[in-house]
């Protein structure tokens, strides 16, 4: 079982941008159980967008008054009273025509979304620039593979847990309540919504990590370590050495 260790956010921001080299801001989620934080502003914007705002220097939030997306707010469990329209994925087949009424029925009943009443509010705001006394509960990036498999696979190479990954649920779904109900890392390419509000290029994918897995991306950070010639001597017979073991 995963043993949540405090982590220094601005210290750990350092360790993605300077060392990581990741190209876009870190953004720190907050799960606000009763009202957003202090300083905070409302944000009438699709749920994934906060993402957007928050990498852009803004510390803003959504909730059931302050939004503009019916998608996100039922993945948020603030939807009163959900239609077919959205629960059935109605939408879809209306707006898309490659979806089937199949397919959208079975994408929405795959899709994690939060207990209805479940949180206030959803705040973002740069890792970077968190007010004291606010509590991160998650870090979205948004960033290319080769980070993606390092600083969401964090886990994995700390304590063998796999990140998840999907492609088919909405962005919302995915990075905000797949990591709080699984509480384990994600990479997933979001949905065409979510990556044009978010402007995600064709070569990046978002990650959302849980506070609990946030020491793991200390670790690997700090004991980052690549010996190939090692590697292939160990698991290549034609560059073992000679009179090694063969397999």
């Amino acid at each position: 079982m995963t043993t949540e260790t405090a982590v220094d956010l601005k210290h750990l921001n350092t360790l993605l941008v300077e060392r990581m080299k990741v190209k876009r801001r870190p953004v720190a989620i907050s799960y606000c159980a009763d009202a957003p934080p202090p300083g905070y502003e409302p944000a009438n914007v699709v749920a994934c967008a906060i993402v957007r705002e928050a990498e852009a220097g803004r510390r803003v939030y959504v909730d059931a008054q302050h939004h503009d997306c019916w998608v996100g707010q039922y993945h948020l469990g603030w939807l009163p009273n959900p239609q077919p329209l959205i629960t059935e994925g109605e939408y879809l087949t209306m707006a898309q025509g490659f979806f089937t009424p199949e397919g959208a029925r079975r994408n929405k009943a795959q899709s994690n979304s939060l207990p209805q009443g479940a949180i206030a509010a959803l705040a973002a705001a740069p890792l970077d620039d968190v007010p004291d006394g606010v509590e991160v509960d998650a870090l979205i990036c948004i960033t290319d593979p080769m980070h993606a498999m390092q600083i969401a696979g964090a886990a994995s190479v700390r304590e063998g847990t796999f990140p998840i990954g999907e492609i088919g649920p909405s962005a919302c779904a995915s990075i905000f309540a797949t990591p709080r109900l699984t509480r384990n890392s994600v990479f997933a390419t979001g949905d065409g919504g979510g990556r044009m509000h978010n402007r995600v290029g064709a070569g990046e994918m978002f990650i959302s990590i849980p506070r609990e897995h946030f020491h793991y991306i200390v670790e690997l950070i700090e004991n980052f370590r690549i010996d190939p010639e090692k590697m292939r001597e160990l698991i290549m017979p034609s560059h073992a050495p000679r009179g090694g073991q063969e397999t």
